[in-house]
């Protein structure tokens, strides 16, 4: 072999050594980003169930709220729903004339 074939091969085995590397790099790098993507990919699930798990909380406190409120509130409430009662008795009082 001459010794411009020897340089033409030894630069063929340098790209091939260079391609390999760069593969075996990729590769590695592949590896990583599934594994990035399958812990990122476990904690949106978290996230999804504590967002569920807060929405059904909010949901609970409103309802107490509420209910609280009412409590309170009752009083006032029978005035008023008597007052109306009285108005409506009122009417139909005056419907039966």
């Amino acid at each position: 072999m001459s010794t411009e074939q020897v340089e033409i091969l030894e630069g063929i085995r340098e790209r091939i050594q260079s391609v390999k590397a760069r593969l075996h790099e990729q590769k590695e790098e592949n590896k990583r980003l599934e594994q990035k993507y399958e812990d990122l990919k476990e904690q949106v699930q978290q996230k999804q169930s504590l967002i569920e798990e807060l929405e059904e909380k909010n949901q609970r406190l409103a309802m107490v709220k509420s209910i609280k409120a009412t409590d309170a509130d009752s009083h006032d409430a029978r005035i008023q729903i008597n007052r109306i009662v009285r108005e409506i008795d009122k009417c139909i009082a005056l419907l039966n004339r």
